[in-house]
C-alpha cells in the first residue's frame, strides 16, 4: 500500500501519467515545475519552408516539438505542407510523438522498439544519409542530431519552445521537504533541470521516463532509482509501482 502520492511535474500531459497511476491503486499530485513559452516564429517558418521542399526526414523527439511548432506556424499549414511534399518521411522517438504526428495527418511514421534518442538514431542509422529536421526546445539533449551529423546527415534544428522553471516555487517543494511524496516522476532533462532548480539536494526517490532524462538527472545528482525502458504512461506506471514496492 503506498501512502504517499507520486509527484507528476512535466510542464504538460500530466493528466495521462495520473490517469495510468490511478488505474493501479497510486495517487499523484500534479504541479508543473516548468514554464513553457514560443520560440521564435522566424525558426518555425524557417523549417516549415524546409519541410515543403526537401527530400528527407521531419524527426519528433516530443509532442511539445510538434505542438509549438504548430502553434507557431498554423496548424493547418503544417499538415498541408506534410501532405503536399510526398518525399518527406516520418520518424518519432516514441508512440507518443508519433500518435502526434498522426493527429496532423501523417499516416506513416518510424519508431524504434527502444523509444529513446538513442534508439531513434540506431534505427536511423540503418537508413542511407539524408536531410533532416527536428523542432525542438531549448533544453534538448544532443544525442540525436550530433549522432546523424556524424553518420553524414544534415540536419537542421530548431527552438520552436522555451523551457524554464515557472517564475513562483511551486507549492509541492515544500511538500518534498516535508517527506510528502513518495517519489517524483520526471519526463524530460528539463523537469529534471528544473526540480534541481529549487531543491539542489533531496533525497526524493526520483524515476525517470527515458535515459536521456535519468542522465540528466544523474548529472545533477538527483536520487535517480528506476529508468523506463518504454516511456508509455502505462510502462511508467508499471515501474513506479514496482520500483515503490520494493
Amino acid at each position: 500500500m503506498i501512502s504517499h502520492p507520486v509527484l507528476l511535474i512535466r510542464g504538460s500531459g500530466n493528466e495521462r501519467d495520473a490517469k495510468a497511476l490511478s488505474a493501479l491503486g497510486i495517487p499523484t499530485v500534479s504541479e508543473s515545475f516548468i514554464q513553457i513559452t514560443l520560440g521564435e516564429k522566424d525558426v518555425a517558418l524557417r523549417l516549415l519552408h524546409l519541410a515543403s521542399d526537401i527530400d528527407g526526414w521531419v524527426i519528433v523527439t516530443s509532442r511539445n516539438g510538434l505542438n509549438y511548432w504548430s502553434t507557431l506556424v498554423d496548424p493547418n499549414s503544417l499538415a498541408d505542407t506534410f501532405s503536399n511534399n510526398p518525399k518527406l518521411k516520418f520518424a518519432a522517438v516514441g508512440t507518443g510523438t508519433a500518435e502526434a504526428l498522426r493527429s496532423v495527418g501523417v499516416p506513416e511514421v518510424l519508431v524504434p522498439a527502444q523509444e529513446s534518442s538513442e534508439g531513434l538514431l540506431s534505427l536511423l542509422s540503418t537508413y542511407p544519409a539524408s536531410t533532416a529536421i527536428m523542432p525542438a526546445g531549448n533544453l534538448a539533449r544532443n544525442i540525436l542530431s550530433e549522432g546523424l551529423r556524424s553518420k553524414g546527415w544534415m540536419v537542421h534544428t530548431g527552438v520552436v519552445y522555451v523551457n524554464s522553471p515557472t517564475a513562483l516555487v511551486p507549492t509541492a517543494v515544500m511538500g518534498i521537504m516535508r517527506s510528502e511524496f513518495s517519489a517524483v516522476v520526471l519526463r524530460s532533462s528539463s523537469a529534471a533541470r528544473a526540480l534541481a532548480h529549487f531543491l539542489p539536494t533531496s533525497s526524493l526517490p526520483v524515476i525517470c521516463g527515458d535515459a536521456s532524462t535519468a542522465a540528466t538527472a544523474r548529472e545533477l545528482t538527483l536520487n535517480v532509482v528506476a529508468v523506463a525502458n518504454n516511456p508509455s504512461p502505462e510502462s511508467i506506471a508499471t515501474l513506479v509501482a514496482r520500483t515503490l514496492e520494493e
